[in-house]
């Protein structure tokens, strides 16, 4: 049987299917994977009709060669989970060159259930979730339908009859696995999915960097894409002090910004830092989207309060390790309280002094003569702000290229337009060029509120660049230049310095902001859950559920649970509560039969056709000739030709027929 042809309705099934789980990979996968999908369903259809040749086995070669060079010259030599995955389709995509028979079907059938359960490598928000139990679903439509392609049509009843059964089989089959599936999910211990690899990924990559050049951050404002969601415990501080701090670049090669400098790190760090009486505590539980670093978001003096997290010698907050899936963390931090107020050790002194030997001498000549006339640090930084506050700088996000080797000075002097990272970067310079100790912290700046969840968004365009510059005794200390130029940036938000430049979302409309609100907080609720849903709080279910139980009495009791669900899981599926159902001409039998029971004839449930005709004749001679031909269409359709099923008309006539005939038999019984 696994060699038989399939039927045109198995292939359009089939075809569906391949589309569906294309679609599910369409925005992540080179376009000539997906146009060479296309050509293959086209040249597939051309077989079926006999317009074209099945390809030789040398052309399927030379399209397997052209595809492994596809993904080499596409992803180059570096392995990621969207190479190996572009891979695996580009071989699906030819797959169906090879489908004629029920035994091939098969294999692409299992390439499409692996396939849809590799987007969730990607994506694993609540509609996608959606998305793939109808894709399941249609799936097992086909597989259904492949399988009843090859029952005999006399069998099985008519095909609408077949593929509507084929729907409802598919939806049955899925609802009787949902208990087994909620039992796995819901007591079985939470591990760490198999997908969670030492391989990076380029989809999931997003935001900063651990470099920064000067049209680097302008580019991410113009980004609407979600960098992470955060829930306060009690009071949300003041747009002023929402700077989430994410990178210290040290290291200035005249171009951009990098990070060479690597303090130590506290595994263990757990206590709070504490300024004065004036400190501010605030607590809150950050949930990160995957950007493949390990560095983390935080505010003011921050101290981890998730295991695997550690606090760098420079205040940043780090994971152990890379972020290539939705994590969830919680911070407490201080914002008054200013970070490292010891003295600057030789290593970190030299990082934070350094600049090129060559290039931007007239930087270096301003801030030396600048310097020489305000001696203080505070002075000089004065003078630096009446400096900016004084020329034509323009805060844009199209500040255009700088296009000469000293990039300090062009910025400075020439072009004066630029993002807050050519602020943050010509005032570390300038800082430095005179002797202070000075250092590019990048993050993100403000929050986007939801009402209906009470959470809040940090979005792409928040990425934000500022300075901290070092002070004996009073440590580092933070300085935004952006503000000098654009105080709307940090007292109101990004969309107020660059009203029409802004990217992220805005309307005046109340009812299409809600709606948006809706459907974020649901996203955030079912991706709080999902993450939320492990240990304490799974042990918190089983605890409520069951009561308080020894761990030998839990485990018999979730066996016994297990076996049960299997037990009624496989009750459903070998017993029958609907009855066998009958086809329309065995309907119109069961009613000749009981129509001459209740003439008085006596008809048993295993009289044949034949048998009854003989019974009503016998039992009145003058109406042979309406018995037989009632026996001769019965005959015709359920014994003689099986495939010539009744019309509805004759359906229709051979009831009017059987009720005529029984009102005429109960008349001769009066």
């Amino acid at each position: 049987m696994k060699n038989v042809i399939l039927s045109n309705r198995a292939l359009v099934f089939l075809a569906l299917s391949l589309l569906l789980t294309l679609h599910m990979h369409f925005d992540r996968l080179p376009i000539w994977i997906v146009l060479g999908a296309v050509g293959s369903l086209l040249w597939r259809a051309g077989i079926h009709y006999g317009r074209l040749a099945s390809p030789h086995w040398s052309i399927k070669g030379g399209l397997v060669l052209l595809g492994f060079t596809g993904i080499y010259l596409t992803y180059g030599r570096d392995l990621s989970i969207e190479s190996m995955v572009s891979l695996l389709v580009a071989g699906f995509a030819l797959k169906p060159l090879e489908v004629e028979k029920r035994s091939d079907s098969y294999v692409l059938l299992f390439l499409c259930f692996l396939l849809i359960g590799l987007h969730f490598l990607f994506e694993r928000g609540p509609l996608d979730y959606l998305w793939v139990i109808a894709i399941t679903l249609v799936i097992l439509t086909t597989q259904i339908t492949i399988n009843q392609s090859v029952i005999p049509k006399h069998e099985s009843g008519n095909e609408n009859l077949r593929v509507n059964n084929a729907h409802w089989q598919a939806l049955s089959l899925f609802l009787k696995a949902l208990p087994l599936a909620a039992f796995l999910f819901f007591v079985l211990p939470r591990l760490a999915p198999l997908w969670v690899l030492n391989t990076p990924t380029s989809d999931g990559v997003i935001g900063l960097s651990d470099s920064m050049s000067p049209g680097q951050i302008a580019q991410l404002g113009k980004s609407d894409d979600l960098a992470f969601r955060v829930r306060f415990n009690s009071v949300v501080p003041p747009l002023k002090d929402q700077y989430w701090r994410a990178l210290v670049l040290d290291y200035f090669d005249g171009e951009s910004w990098n990070q060479r400098y690597r303090p130590e790190i506290n595994w263990n760090s757990n206590r709070v830092g504490k300024n004065s009486s004036e400190d501010v505590f605030i607590g809150y539980e950050v949930l990160l989207e995957p950007h493949d670093e390990n560095w983390l978001f935080s505010l003011g003096a921050a101290r981890p309060k998730t295991a695997n997290v550690g606090l760098s010698e420079d205040g940043r907050l780090v994971s152990q390790h890379a972020i290539r899936s939705q994590y969830q963390y919680s911070v407490i931090s201080n914002l008054k309280a200013g970070s490292q107020k010891e003295s600057l050790g030789a290593p970190a002194s030299s990082a934070y002094l350094q600049i090129p030997a060559q290039g931007n001498e007239r930087s270096q000549a301003f801030a030396r003569a600048l310097k020489d006339k305000f001696q203080s640090v505070d002075d000089f930084t004065q003078a630096l702000r009446l400096f900016f506050n004084g020329n034509e700088f323009y805060y844009t996000l199209s500040p255009g290229e700088l296009d000469s080797e000293n990039t300090i000075d062009e910025f400075l002097f020439k072009s004066q337009k630029g993002f807050c990272a050519h602020f943050a970067g010509s005032l570390v310079y300038l800082m430095r060029s005179v002797g202070v100790p000075a250092r590019v912290v990048v993050g993100y700046l403000g929050v986007e509120e939801n009402p209906v969840a009470n959470y809040y968004s940090v979005y792409q365009y928040n990425a934000h660049a500022w300075v901290e510059i070092w002070q004996e005794g009073r440590g580092w200390q933070k300085i935004d230049p952006t503000g000098w130029v654009a105080p709307e940036r940090i007292e109101q938000g990004l969309e107020q310095a660059v009203q029409r430049e802004f990217v992220g979302f805005s309307t005046s409309l109340p009812w299409l902001k809600s709606i948006r609100d809706q459907m974020n907080a649901f996203n955030y609720y079912w991706n709080d859950w999902m993450l939320s849903y492990k240990g304490g709080a799974q042990q918190k279910l089983l605890d409520g559920v069951f009561g308080k139980r020894s761990e030998l009495e839990l485990i018999l009791v979730l066996l016994g649970c297990f076996f049960s669900v299997l037990a009624i899981g496989f009750l459903f599926m070998f017993i029958d509560f609907k009855g066998t159902r009958l086809s329309n001409e065995q309907r119109v039998l069961a009613l000749y039969k009981a129509q001459l029971k209740k003439s008085g004839i006596n008809v048993l449930p295993s009289t044949s056709l034949s048998h009854m005709s003989e019974q009503a004749v016998a039992y009145n001679p003058n109406l042979k000739a309406e018995i037989t031909t009632i026996r001769h269409v019965f005959e015709r359709s359920l014994y003689v030709n099986p495939e010539s099923l009744m019309t509805k008309s004759e359906r229709l006539y051979l009831k009017k027929a059987i009720l005529l005939l029984a009102k005429k038999l109960n008349n001769k019984g009066r």
